[in-house]
């Protein structure tokens, strides 16, 4: 049964997994230990071919798991089958190794939803203590101490949410499905507020979430936020236009190494890391 929020609007979680034994029993800890506790709960659990413990730890809680194989996966098509397969209102998505902090993020991002126009609420992001500093710079600018409402923007602008901790209302999802590959979750809020609805950051709560990228996983991670943009805005993709944003990011990290006070800095080892992001953007975009 879905989740009954304390404003009796009923709750599903859809959380994404590959290969996640290490976070999954723990998160399902975390949200089971939500306050106010819900009196119901659903979790949906789909899981893109896991080779390790992930799916043995969750068939020991009551939750509902769906499959699907590893080569067909891509983050619309995983989140459409768990909604789909979901009775809530409501529609918490979540990587599984995204863990909520505190005992009462599931009701702060709920309440918001009281206003009918709100289509979806977003929270903060913390990273894990072993990620690196790149990856650190990134998630404290782009998750602030703010909080943010967006509203109607012009045309050629992206609206910020993640799927990785966000949730949305059902009955929007159902006239607007997920629709790319990657980059689906700004994709769908773009449309909403494009249609008159908001989107809400709550950095009151938040949750661990950091990953440890090499430089070329780093540079497919910017090459896919690049083709998603590139759809969302109709924008015609150039060569010069990624040479010009392989430039882009190069400068952008040399100027925040440069800025780096710590005396143990590896500068020598971090300024080749920029270069070969930046380096791996350039080629594999054209590849």
């Amino acid at each position: 049964m879905p989740a009954a929020a304390s404003n009796g609007v009923s709750v599903s979680f859809v959380i994404r997994t590959y290969n996640e034994a290490e976070f999954i029993g723990r998160l399902f800890q975390v949200l089971n230990a939500q306050q106010p506790r819900p009196a119901q709960h659903e979790i949906i659990v789909v899981d893109s071919g896991s080779t390790d413990d992930t799916l043995a730890i969750a068939e020991r809680w009551p939750v509902k798991i769906l499959r699907i194989a590893k080569e067909k996966f891509d983050y619309s098509d995983a989140l459409n089958l768990g909604i789909s397969n979901a009775a809530g209102q409501l529609i918490v998505n979540l990587s599984a190794h995204a863990i909520p902090i505190e005992p009462t993020w599931l009701s702060t991002i709920v309440s918001h939803f009281s206003d009918p126009q709100i289509a979806g609420v977003y929270c903060r992001q913390r990273p894990w203590p072993d990620a690196p500093s790149r990856e650190v710079r990134r998630i404290r600018s782009e998750f602030g101490s703010n909080p943010i409402t967006h509203v109607k923007t012009l045309a050629d602008q992206r609206v910020p949410f993640t799927n990785s901790a966000g949730c949305l209302r059902r009955s929007l999802w159902e006239k607007h499905p997920f629709n790319l590959p990657w980059g689906e979750d700004f994709e769908w809020a773009t449309w909403a507020v494009a249609n008159g609805y908001r989107i809400v950051y709550e950095p009151r709560v938040s949750v661990y979430h950091s990953h440890n990228l090499t430089c070329r996983q780093a540079a497919r991670r910017l090459i896919n936020g690049e083709k998603a943009t590139d759809l969302v805005l109709s924008r015609r993709r150039t060569s010069r236009l990624t040479l010009r944003q392989a430039a882009g990011h190069a400068c952008r990290d040399l100027k925040e190494l440069l800025s780096l006070r710590d005396a143990e800095t590896d500068r020598l080892a971090k300024v080749r890391e920029c270069l070969l992001r930046a380096y791996w953007f350039w080629r594999d975009f054209r590849s």
